[in-house]
């Protein structure tokens, strides 16, 4: 027979069990482990495992919840890192030009290899991928060789319509980003917005990582003579309207969100 001391104290550990697990006590599968794990004197290493292997699984569902906002934060952080880090390299492929873009890599569409070659030169880069002969590479094109996603509806636009693969040339940088490059015009004549541009740059900030989607870890800057322009700013792809999260309309391509989250 148990002592008063000992019956207090049994006593004492079922109410704590019934405290913290409610009403779900003796139903809960955690409660059950841990109550009857409280009526021993010790545990065994079984009950340590399977006590472990519980948390395992609730830290599993609640992680996510818990993180998801702050990793748009940190996708957000990084976008705002790339472009200051491809406005430095453009300013500095402006200065080997004179001063400007214009011109510097003649032929329009055919220049687009060497304008990829030109960052590549002041980039850290791990791979480099050609373009084809329309866009004066000798290459396959970022897709087919690996700098960039292949395939039908391997990105997508902020309205979740899918996207293909792209036959221009592009990088792989040395933090896992990707990127590829188009030339409208080599004077850098094309007009968009308030202003004008000779082409513009691609970046997936995260790499083959998911999302994979325009405004998420996807966005795309203008090259304009002597500076990069965010898509979305002065008049090209209004924000309001083509950055609106969870919103399946045709507009909301995710392309307003370059300058968007830049000016947050």
């Amino acid at each position: 027979m148990l002592n008063k001391m000992q019956q207090s104290e049994k006593r004492n550990r079922a109410e704590a069990n019934k405290n913290i697990c409610g009403s779900m006590y003796g139903k809960n599968v955690f409660c059950a482990v841990t109550g009857e794990i409280s009526r021993k004197k010790g545990f065994t290493l079984a009950e340590t495992l399977i006590v472990i292997a519980i948390i395992g699984i609730i830290a599993s569902i609640v992680t996510p919840m818990l993180f998801g906002t702050t990793s748009d934060a940190e996708l957000k952080a990084a976008w705002k890192k790339s472009y200051s880090d491809l406005s430095q390299v453009t300013q500095l492929i402006a200065v080997d030009n004179g001063g400007t873009l214009a011109g510097a890599f003649p032929g329009d569409l055919a220049g687009t290899e060497d304008l990829k070659n030109a960052y590549a030169s002041k980039l850290n880069i791990i791979k480099d991928c050609s373009g084809t002969s329309s866009y004066g590479g000798t290459g396959s094109g970022v897709s087919e060789e690996g700098c960039w996603h292949t395939g039908a509806n391997s990105w997508y636009s902020l309205n979740g319509t899918g996207r293909s693969g792209v036959s221009a040339p592009g990088l792989i940088l040395n933090n896992g980003s990707l990127m590829w490059f188009y030339i409208n015009n080599s004077d850098c004549s094309f007009a968009v917005g308030n202003y004008q541009r000779c082409g513009y740059i691609w970046i997936d900030i995260n790499g083959n990582k998911k999302p994979n989607t325009i405004g998420k870890d996807m966005f795309y800057v203008n090259i304009t003579a002597n500076s990069l322009i965010p898509s979305g700013a002065r008049g090209f792809y209004d924000p309001s309207t083509t950055c609106i999260e969870g919103s399946t309309e045709t507009a909301n391509t995710g392309y307003g969100c370059a300058a968007k989250y830049l000016y947050e």
